[in-house]
């Protein structure tokens, strides 16, 4: 068993913590979606890793794990979700239906998942379906994370707008891609493996396989500590780095 899983639930639950907090004492709604995101992240991605390797040697355990790690996980997704529709598009019908739909095709996975028994299946159909709900919601914040920083910068510029707010967007921008990128990564494997039985039943070599796991086990290295510091630093900011982010708005506003 690797410390991989303590190393997620830590990264994950200090801004849950920080997050819950909060939303008890202003009773703001992105904060409590924020934070239940972050609580089911930090505890059902952990499950599904331990889950896994307990598997492989108590069977009924290991999947009982498993489907305690599916269902938290699922309930980051819709929370993380219903944050990027009340921050961003409150009042937009187009992204509701977006919210709903998405909502309803994390759910509909995940009870196929729990009931077809697959939850330990990791290249079974319907784990590859439930990777693909669950990474919805981490993509759109993304998507609008950085249009809003983008749309920032240039208020930054013009002394319109605080600078540290503009690089929060910025680093929620990095942080989501990362975050979409892993799993995104793990789903790609998943279909690659399913692919390459194929392939190998028709006498395709072993070398090409190999070489596409290890770029992806490349992207995926580059992609974890990125996700981890982006993380740390939009709620755990050292006062050096504000200060930073403050002095260079300062000389790019003196410059314009």
């Amino acid at each position: 068993m690797t410390v991989i899983p303590f190393l997620v639930a830590a990264l994950l639950l200090a801004p849950a913590v920080r997050l819950l907090l909060l939303a008890l004492r202003t009773r703001q709604m992105p904060e409590l979606w924020a934070g239940l995101y972050f609580l089911g992240a930090g505890i059902g991605i952990p499950l599904r890793v331990y889950g896994i390797a307990v598997f492989t040697i108590d069977p009924e355990s290991g999947e009982w794990i498993n489907m305690a790690g599916h269902l938290f996980f699922a309930g980051g997704a819709i929370a993380m979700t219903l944050f990027t529709w009340r921050v961003f598009h409150p009042g937009r019908a187009v992204a509701s239906q977006f919210a709903l739909t998405t909502i309803a095709a994390i759910v509909a996975t995940t009870v196929w998942t729990l009931v077809s028994g697959q939850g330990s299946q990791e290249d079974s159909i319907a784990i590859i379906a439930t990777n693909f709900a669950r990474l919805v919601p981490t993509g759109w914040a993304f998507r609008e994370s950085f249009r809003y920083w983008v749309a920032m910068q240039k208020r930054v510029r013009l002394g319109l707008a605080d600078p540290v707010v503009a690089n929060r967007f910025g680093l929620w921008s990095i942080w989501t891609c990362a975050v979409s990128v892993l799993p995104g990564i793990a789903l790609a494997a998943r279909m690659l493996n399913r692919v390459f039985v194929f392939w190998e039943a028709g006498g395709t070599p072993g070398a090409l396989e190999t070489q596409i796991f290890m770029a992806l086990q490349v992207v995926f290295l580059a992609a974890a500590p990125v996700a981890a510091v982006a993380l740390s630093l939009s709620f755990f900011p050292p006062a050096r780095y504000l200060d930073r982010i403050r002095e260079r708005a300062a000389v790019a506003g003196e410059a314009a």
